[in-house]
């Protein structure tokens, strides 16, 4: 079975306008979208939750044209206010893949303009407390895009070893929850984080890690599979050879080019 991305949005997420149909055209092997889930989301001033009952339906109606290629997923952003509310939404939901993030702080979120003038020192040692909270919190797969409360600050290795104790707190949590570790190309390529992640990566397996998923975080076709081969290339130099897929909740090893 080839790799396929584990991390990709549609329309059923609140800001994306794509379809399914260019996905399943652009491969030939599974597509799993991972529809954005964020209670008293700032963005919108809203909760944002994919309609689940359509967003199955959907599914069920290509899967039978399409050679059920299609799986279910959800992106699952936390935030401590909204717990109660997420655990409760997802009780009676299935999904082959479960990210876990953290967009927002109830107040901002960490990709609004305004957070790059905002000093570092403040909001990263927050942001990897409530990712702490969240992996502590809520039951997923995969731990994805670890960067995200600092995309907008221009960070190299050695300004985040600055914040080392706590990301080998936050990483070793990982670990033993059992969740994959998420390369995330969007994060790497368009926010110019790759070397953050060589970094991490090099972390988390020191404490001895070892599942990683890649993700586009696509939220359009130009950006699936965004960079695979070249993170592939990446993660075959640090001596990984399979990656972690997911089906009904359970994980599948697979090798990858």
């Amino acid at each position: 079975m080839n790799y396929y991305d584990q991390h990709l949005h549609t329309h059923f997420s609140y800001d994306s306008d794509a379809d399914f149909l260019p996905y399943l055209e652009a491969f030939a092997g599974y597509i799993v979208t991972t529809e954005h889930f964020d209670l008293a989301n700032p963005v919108t001033k809203q909760d944002d939750a994919p309609d689940y009952q359509a967003y199955t339906q959907t599914i069920d109606e290509l899967n039978k044209k399409y050679g059920n290629r299609i799986l279910k997923g959800i992106e699952i952003g936390y935030i401590a206010s909204e717990k109660e509310r997420i655990l409760a939404y997802l009780a009676d939901k299935t999904y082959d893949l479960k990210l876990l993030s953290v967009h927002h702080n109830g107040q901002f979120d960490y990709l609004d303009d305004f957070v790059a003038d905002m000093d570092p020192n403040d909001i990263i040692p927050a942001y990897l407390s409530q990712l702490e909270d969240a992996v502590a919190t809520i039951p997923a797969n995969v731990f994805a895009h670890f960067d995200y409360g600092f995309r907008l600050f221009d960070l190299t290795p050695v300004d985040l070893k600055k914040f080392e104790p706590q990301l080998i707190r936050l990483f070793q949590a990982v670990i033993d929850k059992q969740l994959a570790f998420e390369v995330n190309a969007k994060s790497a390529y368009l926010y110019h984080n790759l070397a953050l992640y060589d970094y991490a990566i090099d972390l988390y397996q020191s404490l001895g890690g070892t599942l990683f998923t890649i993700g586009s975080d696509g939220h359009q076709l130009e950006h699936f599979r965004l960079h695979f081969d070249d993170l592939f290339s990446l993660l075959h130099k640090k001596g990984v050879t399979e990656l972690a897929t997911y089906q009904n909740g359970h994980v599948k090893m697979v090798p990858f080019p």
